[in-house]
C-alpha cells in the first residue's frame, strides 16, 4: 500500500461517477481526464478543476452530452466574494482584522466590522483568509437550450496541467565484491496547490516531446489515447510495462490521492540481484601529456538486466544511486532510456586508488603527419586486485607500433590496451603512434 499519499478507494469517492484519470508524462506535465455527474444542468455547470493549473487550449470533452466547454483563467481575487462573507485581513501595518466583505469597487475593499464600514487599500494587505474558497469558475459547461431531453447525464472532461510529474530513480546495492541488488523505484509529485483525491494514475515513459498548442489542438475533444484505456489493474504497485507504439506505461493499481506540494516514492518492479561488471577506465587523447599530477581513473559498470525465467527490465530514463556494502552512499549517474535486453553502461565516479600519469616521450611533427611515444605509469594503491582498460583516443590515419602490451583498434578513433593490476601493485605501458593527417 502506498505510504503517505496512497488510498484505497472502497471507503468514498470525490466524485459524483466516475474515477479521477491522470497520465504523467515523462518530461513533467500529465492528462487529467474527470467525470461530473450533476442533479441537475441548468444554465451553466461549473465543472471542478480541484485546485489544478489548467493549460490554456488543451481542455477538451467528450461528444456527449452536448454543449459548450469554455476555459477562463482562474478569478480566486477578492471581487469573487459573495457579499457577507467573512474574512480575515493582515496588514503591512501588523493591524489584524476580521470582519464581513461588502464589495470591492473602484480598487477599494469595502469590510463591515461592528456597525461600521472599514474602507482599505489591497495594496495594504498582506494577505486574507476565508472560511472556504470561492467555487472554481475555471470551467464552464452551457448545454444547449431546454428540450425534452433527460439533462441529468455525466460530463466527461479533462485537461492537461503542469502540477503533475514524476521520475525514475534506481538504487545498487553491493552485497560483496561480486554481486549487488538493483531496485526500480518511481516518484510521484505534486508541485501544485491543488488537491486530487483516489486517481488511478499511469505512468507514460519515452521520449515524448510536448509544445506549444496549435489551433487543432485547441478543440473541445479527448485527445487520442485517453479514458478508461488507462484504467489500473494490476495487483502490485506498478505492473509489468505494456508497450504504447514508440513508448511504455506503467498502468498503478491503488488509487492515489494528491496533496499539495508533496511527493512519494514507491518501487517500480521487483530488485534483482545482479553481477555487475566493473572494470577501470585509464584515457589520454592524441598526443597530450597528463602532466605531473596524477589522474584517477574512472569507474565503468555494466549491468545486464537479464532475469532468469522473467521479464527483462525496462528502465525509463532517471537516476541511480550506487551503495557500498554497508549502506554508504557511493556514487549517483544519470540512466537513459534502456529498452529489454539491453546492458546499461553508467560511470557513477572515479577511483580513489587507481591513479595514473600520461607522459609523451618522444614527438615529432611534420606538416602532415605526426609521431610519438607514449607511455602510461598506473598504480593501484588499494588491495584487491582491479580490472583496468587503457582508452586512448586518435584522428586522422594512425598506426600503432613498438607496444610493451597487446593494443585493440576498437574503432577508427579507438584503441584499448586491457590490463589487470594486483593490490599495490603498478605498471609501465608504451607504444608508438604514427599519424598522418592527409
Amino acid at each position: 500500500m502506498f505510504r503517505l499519499l496512497m488510498i484505497l478507494l472502497f471507503l468514498c469517492s470525490t466524485l459524483g461517477a466516475g474515477v479521477p484519470e491522470i497520465l504523467i508524462l515523462p518530461n513533467a506535465g500529465a492528462w487529467v481526464t474527470l467525470e461530473e455527474e450533476p442533479t441537475e444542468i441548468h444554465e451553466r455547470l461549473y465543472l471542478p478543476t480541484y485546485g489544478m493549473n489548467v493549460r490554456p487550449g488543451t481542455v477538451w470533452k467528450s461528444g456527449k452530452p452536448e454543449g459548450l466547454l469554455r476555459f477562463s483563467y482562474p478569478r480566486f481575487g477578492l471581487f469573487e466574494l459573495e457579499e457577507g462573507t467573512d474574512i480575515h485581513l493582515v496588514l503591512k501595518e501588523s493591524l489584524d482584522i476580521r470582519g464581513r466583505f461588502l464589495k470591492f469597487k473602484d480598487n477599494t475593499l469595502y469590510v463591515g466590522k461592528d456597525d461600521g464600514i472599514l474602507l482599505i487599500d489591497p495594496s495594504n494587505i498582506l494577505y486574507y483568509e476565508i472560511s472556504e474558497l470561492p467555487i472554481d469558475k475555471t470551467l464552464e459547461f452551457f448545454p444547449p437550450p431546454l428540450s425534452s431531453k433527460k439533462r441529468i447525464v455525466p460530463v466527461h472532461y479533462g485537461f492537461q496541467t503542469g502540477d503533475f510529474a514524476w521520475s525514475a530513480e534506481y538504487e545498487l546495492r553491493w552485497i560483496n565484491d561480486e554481486k549487488a541488488v538493483f531496485s526500480p523505484w518511481f516518484r510521484l509529485t505534486n508541485r501544485g496547490s491543488g488537491t486530487l483525491m483516489n486517481a488511478k494514475v499511469t505512468l507514460l515513459a519515452g521520449d515524448v516531446k510536448t509544445g506549444q498548442v496549435v489551433r487543432e489542438d485547441m478543440m473541445m475533444r479527448a485527445p487520442k489515447g485517453m479514458g478508461m484505456n488507462y484504467a489500473a489493474e494490476s495487483a502490485s504497485a506498478a505492473e509489468a510495462p505494456q508497450s504504447s507504439g514508440d513508448n511504455y506505461i506503467f498502468k498503478l493499481k491503488d488509487f492515489v490521492t494528491f496533496l499539495p506540494r508533496t511527493d512519494f516514492r514507491e518501487a517500480l518492479a521487483e530488485p534483482v540481484e545482479l553481477t555487475p561488471e566493473k572494470v577501470y577506465i585509464v584515457t589520454g587523447n592524441s598526443f597530450s601529456s597528463s602532466g605531473s599530477i596524477p589522474l584517477h581513473a574512472d569507474l565503468e559498470l555494466t549491468l545486464n538486466m537479464k532475469k532468469t525465467g522473467k521479464n527483462d527490465l525496462i528502465l525509463p530514463e532517471g537516476i541511480l544511486r550506487i551503495f557500498d556494502e554497508k549502506g554508504v552512499f557511493a556514487g549517483e549517474v544519470s540512466v537513459p532510456n534502456t529498452p529489454a535486453g539491453e546492458p546499461l553502461t553508467v560511470s557513477p565516479g572515479k577511483s580513489f586508488d587507481l591513479v595514473y600519469e600520461r607522459i609523451i616521450l618522444d614527438y615529432q611533427r611534420e606538416r602532415e603527419t605526426a609521431e610519438g611515444r607514449i607511455r602510461y605509469e598506473i598504480r593501484n594503491q588499494s588491495d584487491k586486485t582491479l580490472p583496468v582498460i587503457l582508452r586512448d583516443r586518435w584522428h586522422g590515419n594512425w598506426t600503432v607500433k613498438n607496444t610493451s602490451h597487446k593494443t585493440e583498434k576498437k574503432s577508427a578513433t579507438e584503441l584499448e590496451i586491457p590490463l589487470s593490476l594486483k593490490g599495490g601493485g603498478s605498471v609501465t605501458v608504451e607504444y608508438t603512434c604514427y599519424v598522418s593527417y592527409r
